[in-house]
């Protein structure tokens, strides 16, 4: 009797056994080794790492980038750029989030700065008149400093239509602005060969207040000299006539220093104000080509000589 109550508990124990076995046997059978739900929450922290990189880091580090780069575009942003990130706080991808902060810190940005910019671009218009500092001390300079209106004039000693310039139109422009106050007249060598060249360094030979009276001469008998067997012996003889030795003008003419201001000033007016043609004229900043004293016509068409271009620029009483 022993033994067969001995075998029935070992047959029942064996069987609960066995049913254990079996039935874990079933539930791991997606292979985690673990019940149903344990899997689908170690799936859940399997991915996790990709989406906490994804929304979280990469929109705040893309939003820190976005603000810089508005920032260091527009000057005076910092405030806005650092308030405007904070909104697009989604747990979306990061590409709309930055490109909406950043476009709303343009807008911003954009506002500010042209708000922040007009009282500062109405006065530089209003500068136009070169500043005495524009013109250099070793200039030749008629009528006064302080003038409203300032005309350079850029030209070459052998120019015909610069000698036609100096005789006809230049007299009026002196007596009616420049001995009144109006203008500030300023002549500039331009010379476009090398017989100009030689003149203009023989002009710079003539003591200050003569240096006008030399170009006046110049230019009264340019059809002389330019034409002359020897041009070079014409412009001694002139030079001779307002008082120059020969060694004096010898040493003028071969003097490189003076040749290359005369080269530097070339190149300035030709980058500053883009001079590419004698005579050419530089009134308040604007370049004008070679024109009449008087207005005149042009192809059907009036166009303003430089007594409207010059009273234009005048103050309005």
């Amino acid at each position: 009797m022993r033994n067969l109550l001995t075998a029935v508990a070992a047959v029942a124990i064996i069987g609960v056994a066995g049913a254990v076995y079996f039935l874990n046997r079933d539930v791991p059978s997606n292979g985690t080794g673990a019940p149903t739900p344990a899997p689908s929450a170690n799936t859940a922290t399997n991915t996790s790492p990709d989406a906490n990189a994804q929304p979280v880091s990469p929109s705040a580090s893309t939003q820190n980038a976005a603000a810089p780069e508005a920032t260091t575009s527009s000057s005076g942003t910092t405030a806005g750029a650092s308030t405007e990130p904070a909104t697009p706080s989604v747990a979306t991808p990061s590409a709309p989030g930055p490109e909406t902060t950043t476009s709303g810190t343009t807008a911003s940005t954009t506002a500010g700065a042209s708000a922040g910019s007009t009282p500062p671009s109405a006065a530089p218009q209003t500068a136009v008149v070169p500043s005495p500092s524009d013109v250099g001390v070793d200039e030749h300079v008629l009528g006064k400093a302080d003038a409203p209106v300032t005309v350079i004039e850029y030209a070459s000693m052998t120019c015909p239509h610069c000698a036609h310039f100096s005789t006809d139109v230049m007299p009026r422009i002196k007596s009616e602005f420049v001995d009144k106050g109006l203008v500030r007249f300023v002549f500039r060598p331009f010379p476009l060969d090398g017989l100009a060249l030689q003149a203009s360094k023989m002009a710079q030979c003539a003591p200050a207040e003569g240096y006008f009276a030399m170009i006046d001469i110049l230019f009264r008998s340019q059809a002389e000299w330019v034409r002359a067997t020897d041009p070079v012996a014409a412009l001694k003889q002139i030079g001779r006539t307002v008082g120059l030795s020969n060694a004096d003008i010898d040493r003028c003419i071969a003097d490189e220093a003076v040749a290359d201001r005369i080269v530097a000033g070339i190149k300035e007016a030709e980058t500053k104000f883009g001079v590419d043609s004698t005579p050419s004229f530089v009134i308040n900043g604007k370049k004008y080509t070679n024109m009449p004293f008087e207005d005149y016509q042009d192809e059907g068409t009036t166009k303003p000589g430089f007594a409207k271009v010059i009273k234009d620029l005048l103050p309005k009483s």
